[in-house]
Order: C-alpha cells, then structure tokens, then sequence
C-alpha cells in the first residue's frame, strides 16, 4: 500500500481489531540512499505524490519509508521493540529495514 491513507486505514483496522495489550509486528524497508533507488524514487515521485513509491519491472508498486513514518503511523501504539536490519530483496540487493513491536493501548 504505497499511499498514506491507505496505510493509516489499514493500521486503524488493525487497532480496531487487536485486544487491548495486543501486539503488531511490522516489518518494513526504510529509504535506501544508493544511486539506484535515489533515481527511481525521482522518477515516481510525481506519478504518486510521494518520494519512496516506485514501480518494479513486473508492475508492482512498492513504497521504502523514512523511520520516522512509523512513529508517526503507530502513533496510537506503545512501541515495546524496534531494531533496524539489512535484507536481502527478491532481486538479491541489499537493502535497509526496519521491525517494530508495537502495543495496542488500552484507550485505541
């Protein structure tokens, strides 16, 4: 789900539905600051109205994040754990990610 809203609604569901003290893990990849990804960040840019949205070669529409996204879309959760990690992608770049443990609170 490359747009924000979208992504919002989906946490907003996940709230709904998790118990209170429930947990989400969210795995995800962050801006990559290589060449490759700088220009094709640019190049969609406009087309979704947000850098980090890019197609792949097969269609896929796809969205790496700032940190900082997640502290703002998780805003309503308590964040128990967070580490940053490196991944492999399908096409075997090395890519930077993120997971985050995060807690349902009680009034969501």
């Amino acid at each position: 789900m490359p747009g924000n809203a979208a992504q919002r609604r989906l946490v907003d569901e996940l709230s709904r539905v998790l118990k209170p003290g429930g947990m989400l893990y969210l795995s995800d990849l962050l801006l990559q600051d290589d060449e490759r990804n700088r220009d094709r960040y640019a190049r969609f840019a406009e087309r979704y109205g947000t850098y980090g949205v890019f197609e792949t070669s097969d269609g896929a529409v796809c969205r790496h994040h700032p940190s900082d996204w997640f502290t703002s879309l998780l805003a309503d959760f308590e964040i128990a754990d967070s580490r940053r990690i490196t991944v492999a992608t399908m096409n075997g770049h090395e890519s930077k990610g993120i997971q985050i443990l995060a807690r349902r609170g009680h009034l969501c």
